[in-house]
């Protein structure tokens, strides 16, 4: 069935027949990044798949990204949020509107991605092959020319980053190049079934601001009975931290809230523990590094957000 997805939409068939293709509703999310999400939108444009719709979610941007993107792309649907949800509240919203236009599966980018022009097929392909496969990722490299591999899927290692991206920094060598199953995708770049999306009432908004709404998704869908399998012949590009910025506290203090929470709600007695001693160590050489760099108040925003996360109610 698969191979049939990609000749079909690889040869340029008459409209009368998209139909007949999986429909593909690709959600873009865009903070204050209106020329990165220009890039990112030109790439879903040329992609070669014929039955597919973009929406792009705004989270309230002040940079002027809605009425510069509309100029340029008319035909995208674009949704603005009044305030700023969150990353899973604001896809949340893209990914609630994709599934009310009766689509077969749906696309999650961030405006800082760009994918190769066979990129949707390919996951199309792996994942008509089997109906338990509920979630497929691509392989991302980071975009920066460096050549680097950013993500060939992820795996929860209950440190203190709780997850951690295969191949992340890694030249590519071909190590990455067989179709698996994965632990998790980043939200930058996967796609899920609407049935998966709409099982699992979307995202959980719990995890408010930056990280691991992505892993609790995969997560719930595998204990679901859906796979989570990797496709290395899908390809696109992610520059890293672009919107929220590197070592802040803004980003630190969300993704230790997240982190916490996460092991908390997923974690065995042994994981917690094992979180509890690679985050408290990492407290202390972070404190050390960045102290160096005058950036203590990113440390102690980490911390508190542990802190925070310890105390947050499980849903």
């Amino acid at each position: 069935m698969g191979s049939d997805i990609t000749s079909r939409a690889r040869n340029s068939k008459p409209q009368t027949e998209v139909s007949s293709l999986p429909k593909v509703v690709i959600v873009i999310l865009n903070h204050n990044g209106k020329l990165l999400a220009e890039r990112c939108l030109q790439s879903v444009m040329n992609s070669r798949y014929a039955n597919k719709e973009v929406i792009l979610v705004d989270n309230a941007s002040t940079d002027g990204s809605v009425e510069y993107l509309r100029g340029i792309f008319p035909e995208v649907r674009i949704l603005e949020n009044v305030e700023n949800l969150g990353v899973a509240g604001g896809r949340n919203r893209g990914f609630r509107e994709a599934a009310r236009s009766d689509t077969d599966y749906i696309l999650s980018l961030d405006n800082d991605a760009r994918i190769d022009s066979h990129f949707i097929e390919e996951l199309l392909t792996v994942a008509e092959s089997d109906e338990r496969i509920g979630v497929v990722g691509p392989k991302a490299y980071s975009d920066d020319d460096s050549g680097t591999i950013q993500c060939a899927g992820g795996c929860i290692t209950y440190t203190q980053n709780v997850c951690a991206q295969r191949g992340l920094g890694q030249i590519d060598h071909g190590q990455y190049d067989r179709l698996e199953d994965v632990e998790y995708f980043p939200g930058f770049g996967f796609m899920a079934r609407q049935e998966v999306f709409e099982s699992l009432m979307f995202l959980d908004e719990t995890f408010y601001g930056y990280g691991h709404e992505d892993t609790d998704f995969c997560v719930r869908a595998a204990r679901l009975g859906y796979r989570v399998v990797y496709v290395p012949r899908a390809v696109m590009w992610h520059r890293r931290s672009a919107t929220i910025g590197g070592y802040s506290p803004r980003k630190k203090y969300l993704e230790a809230v997240n982190s916490a929470y996460f092991v908390r709600k997923y974690g065995t007695p042994r994981d917690c523990l094992k979180y509890a001693f690679f985050a408290g160590f990492g407290l202390v050489y972070a404190l050390v590094v960045q102290s160096l760099r005058g950036n203590q108040k990113a440390v102690f925003a980490k911390a508190q957000g542990i802190w925070d996360g310890l105390r947050k109610p499980i849903h």
